[in-house]
C-alpha cells in the first residue's frame, strides 16, 4: 500500500513538472549573468539575451533556446580558450539564434556532440572551428562563418546545412564520414570550398532549388572520400556528387577540383538553367555575372 502511494506521488510530481510553464530568463535582468542563466535554465525555457558583449564558456542544456533579443549586430559571445558554447545530446527543441561569436584564438565557437539542435542566424568569426559537429545532426541555417581554419567541421554527423555564407576560411566545409545535406549556401573564397574525407556521401546541391554558389575557392571541392561496398569499408576512392551548383561561371575550371567529382549538370548564376558543357562565348557586354559577393 505504501509503495503504491509512493508511486502515485512520483507520477503526480512528474505530471506537475511536465505541466510547469516554460520561462523566459532575461539577461541582464532575470539572472546575474549569462553563465548563471544557462546553468539554471530548464527544458523548454528561453534565455533571452539583450545587446552587449558576454565572455562565456558554457554548456547549453537540451531543450533550452538561447536567443538574442536584437540580433548578431549588437550581441556578441566571446572567449579566448577552448570553446564558447557546447551542446551535448540536444534535441530539436534546442536552439542558438542570433549572436556574433567572436572566437579569435578560441578552439571552437560552437561545439555539438550528438543530437539535433538548430543553429541559426549567427555570425561566427575567427576560431579554429566555427561550428564543430561530432555525430551531431544539427540544422544549420542563415549563419555567416568567416576567418576560421574550418568553417563548419562535421565528424560522422549528418547535418542539414542551408542558406549559410561560408567565407574566407581554410576549409569552408570539412566533411568526414558524413552524409550532410548542403543546399542554397554561398561558399566563397575559401582555400578549399568543401573538403571530403572518410566514408562520406554528402548531398551538395542536386537540384535547381537546392543550388549552392561555390565561387572563387582555391579548390572548389577536394575529395579524398572512400567507398563503402556492401558492408565493406574499402580504400577505393569514391566519386563526390555535386551537380546543380553554380561555380562562378558557365564554364567551371575542372582543373581546380581534386579527386573524382561529378559536377554536371551545373547551373547559371540565377539558378534557373542547367548546363552540361561550356556554352559559346557571349557577345561583348553580355558576360555572365559572377555572383561572388556573399
Amino acid at each position: 500500500m505504501r509503495l503504491a502511494a509512493l508511486v502515485s506521488m512520483g507520477l503526480l510530481l512528474l505530471m506537475l513538472a511536465a505541466c510547469a510553464e516554460a520561462e523566459t530568463i532575461k539577461v541582464p535582468g532575470g539572472a546575474p549573468d549569462l553563465t548563471t542563466a544557462l546553468r539554471d535554465a530548464r527544458y523548454g525555457d528561453t534565455v533571452l539575451v539583450y545587446p552587449g558583449k558576454y565572455r562565456i564558456q558554457a554548456k547549453l542544456k537540451c531543450g533550452v533556446k538561447l536567443v538574442s533579443a536584437a540580433g548578431p549586430e549588437s550581441t556578441t559571445l566571446w572567449n579566448r580558450r577552448w570553446h564558447i558554447l557546447r551542446l551535448m545530446d540536444c534535441d530539436m527543441d534546442t536552439e542558438v539564434n542570433g549572436f556574433t561569436f567572436d572566437g579569435v584564438d578560441c578552439n571552437k565557437a560552437l561545439a555539438c556532440t550528438l543530437g539535433t539542435p538548430s543553429i541559426v542566424n549567427n555570425v561566427i568569426k575567427g576560431p579554429w572551428d566555427g561550428i564543430s559537429l561530432q555525430k551531431c545532426n544539427a540544422f544549420i541555417k542563415g549563419n555567416t562563418v568567416e576567418g576560421c581554419n574550418r568553417g563548419i567541421s562535421v565528424d560522422m554527423g549528418n547535418p542539414e546545412i542551408v542558406e549559410n555564407v561560408i567565407f574566407k576560411n581554410g576549409d569552408g566545409l570539412y566533411l568526414y564520414s558524413s552524409s550532410a545535406i548542403v543546399s542554397r549556401c554561398k561558399i566563397v573564397r575559401n582555400t578549399r570550398g568543401i573538403f571530403i574525407a572518410g566514408y562520406s556521401y554528402p548531398t551538395i546541391g542536386g537540384s535547381l532549388s537546392a543550388a549552392n554558389d561555390i565561387i572563387s575557392n582555391g579548390f572548389p571541392i577536394y575529395n579524398e572520400g572512400r567507398r563503402i561496398e556492401g558492408t565493406q569499408y574499402t580504400d577505393v576512392r569514391e566519386v563526390a556528387i555535386a551537380t546543380h551548383n553554380y561555380w562562378g561561371s558557365l564554364c567551371p575550371e575542372k582543373r581546380k577540383f581534386r579527386g573524382e567529382v561529378l559536377i554536371s549538370p551545373w547551373v547559371n548564376v540565377d539558378h534557373d538553367s542547367t548546363f552540361t558543357a561550356c556554352p559559346e562565348p557571349a557577345p561583348t557586354g553580355g558576360a555572365e555575372k559572377s555572383g561572388e559577393t556573399p
